[in-house]
């Protein structure tokens, strides 16, 4: 019973661990917004937190011993109860979140959200961070059975996590407010406090080693506490940082090159967690051999695929990544479970772990943006490439001094990839636009000349680990001098709200703004003067006809907002007599439309005055007076995903009330995943008793789309029929009769999975 009493509250402990990580960034979304930046922020503050837990669960019991250390827990979790009681008090909710500490204009809001994220939750995350290795140390000092070899426990500690993490999406929050939520948290941490005084209390009853306080006991037999080399720790370090590192590398690459899949990014989060739980499950010998044969294969297949610039189909390449990283995981966990030293050290094994995740995770969330400021995404290669030294130890056949002739096999094949990067775009002729059906057919036969041939070869030496790893850099190296598919990259930046790209297309005719595998605009490089808008601002779709309707109204509209400036393309509608006011949070952004040399949009504006107002919309927009806008239009994407907090009752309300009496709100809801346009229209039925609303599901023809024009969904909203004035009768408009019953988000409930596309949708 007794293990089973602690498995059961290290479930519960680290249940509410990762319960809590989604619920503070549902809390943080109306404040910050929803970049990849936020996360991996996130991430960083959490295993800080994480090592900073840790550190305290091995110092605390070195220093007062097992049995004291416990009752000294007791009263920090009692501490931790009250602080719930304070923060309820002062804010009315159990975790408290201080808007007021963001700034609204800085490229790298770090430190501010870091400070932001320890006053809501800083407390209890780091209580429940020191759970499992406390919880198994004060295991190992019962004297029971099994109590010499307590990492069995390791893995009930990281099923709770896998539980909290996939609860949270399916379970919890589809069915309760942010509010309840916090409530459930604080409920489930009362009923932690409770198992570990049990816990604690059984710690307390059984016998003490040689009946005397165990610190007394430690500190008169020191020669029997053996020190741990710092290669051994230095190994462990290096096992837990690479998995880390790649974690935010594959989650950062899949979800926003590949394919901006809402929730995306719990699927490398649960493969990470589940290679915790196998490994140290009683990992057979042989499943780990045969895991370090599979990975390295893998990693030569990924690294192809990042090569060939490969984002199609989505679920063999995706596959394919995620397989890599999950092999990788099991690896390199599996050497720690292998190596993992006797129970007298297990508060110091989890430190350094600890230490190796933060390291991880601080390479990829606040060092790689600034360092690699001008390179792009850089450390999912550079982790890749350190993933291709790991083996397991009984097959790695010693260090073998590198040795000429392999330095020579390396850089022959470095000067081959070199090669086939000059020769072959000779060889295959011009590049097709992505557009063009062919493309696909042609990435695949360039890349497969280009590359397939230096990766072969570097196939050849896979049983040498440090000679396969400079091999796949070689390959690496040579892949910066191809300019890929996506043509000639004229400008790279990359910020805490991700990687932006400006970039020449293929066939040179147009420049493009990119993120991820998004284009949020493009201009014609053969259009001297005022350039047209392309994309989905094209003169004939949907917004095209908007402005053009507006233009005939009674009185035509002279103020317009815009949420999300891309390109600043839509400001091409702007006449004379016009006051238009342009909403974005990346100032990376703002810098890129507004330079000529790129994008001509803004400068060829013909409104009498244009305005960029940098900070997360909602925040920005609720501080300009009631009524001011004639027009408000809503694009404000985030790599293909509209943040939720722009889409819920409450941004409505707003945008309505900064909207003039007959103004008009047009919404992008285009979105490849989820199925906005339902959810919009309650939205807005909740808000006024008869609203109108006018629907377009735009479609291209495949010469428009050659053209530069993309198909996209659009819908128009006002509070009244006259409102709208010539859209309303508009043949090209839909009325959009029906309102399908459904749920509502608000700021304290949404569902992201109700609103998930089904079948061809």
């Amino acid at each position: 019973m007794l293990p089973a009493l602690f498995a059961v509250t290290l479930f519960v402990g680290a249940s509410l661990l990762f319960m809590v990580q989604p619920l503070v960034g549902k809390l943080l979304l109306p404040l910050v917004g929803g970049s990849p930046g936020v996360w991996n922020t996130c991430m960083v503050f959490f295993q800080a937190v994480l090592l900073a837990g840790y550190l305290y669960a091995h110092r605390a019991t070195g220093r007062l011993g097992v049995r004291r250390q416990a009752v000294f827990h007791l009263v920090l979790l009692l501490a931790v109860v009250v602080w719930f009681k304070v923060a309820l008090t002062w804010t009315g909710s159990p975790m408290p979140v201080v808007g007021s500490l963001l700034p609204e204009d800085q490229d790298y809001p770090t430190l501010a959200l870091v400070g932001l994220l320890g006053l809501a939750v800083g407390g209890p995350f780091f209580v429940l961070c020191t759970s499992s290795p406390l919880l198994q140390r004060w295991f190992a000092a019962t004297g029971c059975k099994g109590a010499k070899d307590p990492y069995f426990l390791y893995a009930a500690s990281n099923a709770g996590s896998l539980f909290g993490l996939l609860g949270y999406p399916l379970l919890v929050e589809p069915r309760l407010t942010l509010a309840e939520q916090q409530w459930v948290f604080a409920g489930g941490f009362c009923v932690l406090v409770a198992l570990v005084f049990v816990c604690a209390a059984t710690l307390l009853k059984a016998k003490p080693e040689s009946g005397v306080d165990e610190a007394r006991a430690a500190a008169a037999r020191p020669a029997r506490r053996t020190a741990l080399p710092a290669a051994r720790i230095a190994r462990w370090v290096f096992l837990s940082a690479l998995p880390s590192s790649l974690l935010l590398g594959v989650t950062t690459h899949v979800s926003n090159t590949l394919a901006p899949v809402p929730l995306l990014w719990a699927v490398p989060l649960s493969l990470y967690l589940i290679s915790f739980i196998v490994v140290f499950a009683r990992w057979p010998e042989s499943a780990h051999r045969a895991v370090g044969r599979v990975t390295p294969v893998l990693l030569l297949f990924v690294v192809l695929s990042l090569l060939m610039d490969a984002t199609e189909p989505f679920f063999l390449i995706g596959s394919l990544h995620l397989g890599a990283f999950f092999g990788v995981c099991l690896l390199c966990h599996g050497e720690l479970a292998r190596n993992r030293p006797p129970a007298e050290h297990l508060t110091a094994f989890y430190f350094w772990l600890s230490v190796g995740g933060v390291i991880g995770g601080l390479c990829n969330g606040l060092v790689a943006p600034v360092v690699f400021h001008r390179l792009g995404l850089l450390e999912y290669p550079l982790a890749l490439i350190l993933a291709a030294t790991v083996r397991p130890r009984a097959e790695e056949p010693g260090v073998v001094p590198l040795r000429f002739r392999d330095v020579a096999f390396v850089a022959g094949l470095l000067a081959l990839s070199l090669g086939l990067v000059v020769v072959v775009p000779k060889l295959v002729g011009p590049r097709p636009a992505p557009e063009d059906p062919e493309s696909l057919t042609f990435r695949l036969l360039r890349g497969s000349l280009t590359f397939g041939i230096p990766a072969a070869a570097a196939f050849a030496l896979v049983r040498r680990p440090a000679r396969y790893a400079l091999a796949l850099a070689a390959l690496f190296l040579a892949g910066a001098f191809d300019y890929g598919q996506r043509g000639d990259t004229l400008h790279m930046e990359r910020n805490f709200f991700g990687v932006v790209r400006v970039s020449r297309s293929p066939d040179g005719r147009f420049v493009r703004l990119i993120h991820g595998t998004t284009v949020h605009g493009q201009q014609r490089t053969d259009e001297p003067g005022r350039p047209r808008p392309l994309t989905y601002y094209y003169e004939w779709g949907p917004v095209g006809r908007l402005f053009d309707d507006l233009s005939k109204k009674a009185q035509p509209p002279r103020r317009v907002g815009v949420v999300g400036l891309g390109t600043g393309a839509v400001s091409y509608y702007a006449q004379p007599g016009q006051n238009w006011t342009f909403f974005e949070i990346d100032p990376a952004v703002v810098r890129i439309a507004q330079n000529p040399a790129y994008f001509r949009f803004l400068s060829n504006c013909r409104a009498d005055s244009l305005d960029i107002v940098l900070g997360d919309a909602r925040r920005q927009l609720s501080r300009f007076p009631d009524g001011g806008f004639d027009v408000l239009i809503l694009d404000g994407f985030c790599s293909d995903s509209i943040p939720v907090h722009l889409l819920t009752r409450e941004a409505f309300a707003l945008y309505f009330q900064k909207l003039a009496p007959d103004g008009v709100l047009a919404v992008n809801v285009t979105n490849p995943h989820l199925d906005v346009a339902p959810l919009v229209a309650r939205t807005t039925a909740t808000l006024h008793p008869a609203p109108t609303i006018r629907y377009r599901k735009d479609a291209v023809t495949e010469t428009l789309r050659l053209e530069g024009k993309t198909a996209s969904e659009w819908m128009v909203l006002a509070r009244d029929y006259d409102s709208l004035g010539p859209v309303a009768w508009d043949p090209y408009w839909d009325l959009y009769r029906a309102v399908p019953d459904g749920p509502v988000w608000r700021d304290d409930f949404a569902n992201v999975l109700g609103v998930w596309r089904h079948g061809g949708d």
